[in-house]
């Protein structure tokens, strides 16, 4: 007997089992399986990979007592039902769950009380409080939301580079960088770049990384963009703990703001030691496909 769980990417899968005394027993990586992001056959192929993995598995497909599939998006109820349909087309008649992304990676993150803070294209603080109720704080799009996302810093850099060129804010490095990374010349063309049907959230985006190449040259604008990103971040985890009221707890970070800008994320366990000294910032005690298989033992462990 045992329990699996899927970590669902945009580009890889990793699946992981675990016995019934919660022990990992296998794992392996797969292709994506997201339908968000990737063709129906590319989702339908990597979910028949997995399937015969855990066929391959002690007992077979009949020894999975659950499986627990986490991916993002699965708000989009077509997506979610593609995956579903899928998992059965391929044999598997167990018991079955797709979750978020954000609650199997708390799931394998965190022990007790706590959150996760993820910040990637997108930020969130998501978590189970005390007497764990789960919370969410942020996350609510890149519209209105996601401060010190990766969106964000790109849309503050190009705010810093009209701030520039109309004198309110100080010159900047960075508006070399972003006519060299678009090979344009001036704002009038940068305009024109960002209001174009086809510039959206993923092409602002990836100017993030031009704040990188600034703060090496001591910039002023880039600093102040990544003191707020700091600011927007720690705010994200400073209301989580006023709202549930806890005074400690574990938090863990996730995402690529975190993997490459280590100003942002320095900056930030300093600003959260000094306001919430009793949080305990770790690494993730597991991967979010242990989370995931944790998750469907927990779930499914009495059926």
């Amino acid at each position: 007997m045992y329990f699996c769980g899927w970590d669902g990417g945009g580009s890889t899968t990793k699946a992981l089992a675990l016995d019934a005394q919660g022990s990992a027993i296998a794992e392996a990586v797969f292709g994506p399986l997201n339908p968000n992001g990737a063709s129906l056959d590319t989702v339908k192929k990597t979910i028949t990979d997995a399937v015969r993995w855990m066929v391959s598995l002690p007992g077979g497909l009949s020894g999975c007592r659950g499986l627990v599939a986490g991916m993002a998006g699965v708000s989009n109820r077509q997506a979610a039902q593609t995956v579903e349909d899928a998992v059965r087309a391929s044999g598997y008649a167990g018991s079955f769950r797709l979750l978020g992304d954000h609650e199997i990676a708390l799931a394998g993150a965190i022990q007790g009380h706590g959150a996760i803070l993820i910040a990637g294209t997108g930020a969130v603080c998501f978590g189970r409080d005390m007497a764990g109720n789960p919370f969410r704080t942020g996350g609510y799009g890149y519209l209105i939301d996601d401060g010190g996302s990766g969106y964000a810093l790109g849309r503050d850099i190009l705010a810093a580079v009209v701030r520039a060129f109309d004198g309110r804010g100080p010159a900047t490095c960075l508006t070399g960088l972003v006519y060299r990374q678009l090979h344009i010349q001036d704002i009038s063309q940068l305009i024109t770049w960002l209001y174009a049907p086809e510039t959206g959230k993923k092409e602002i985006g990836s100017l993030a990384p031009l704040l990188l190449k600034a703060l090496a040259q001591n910039d002023a604008a880039a600093q102040a963009i990544a003191h707020k990103a700091v600011d927007d971040l720690a705010e994200l985890v400073i209301a989580s703990w006023h709202k549930t009221g806890m005074t400690d707890g574990e938090l863990a970070f996730f995402g690529s703001i975190f993997q490459y800008y280590a100003c942002v994320r320095e900056g930030l366990t300093k600003r959260l030691e000094e306001a919430l000294p009793g949080v305990n910032i770790i690494e993730a005690h597991h991967p979010a496909a242990h989370g995931a298989a944790t998750l469907a033992k927990q779930l499914f462990g009495g059926a």
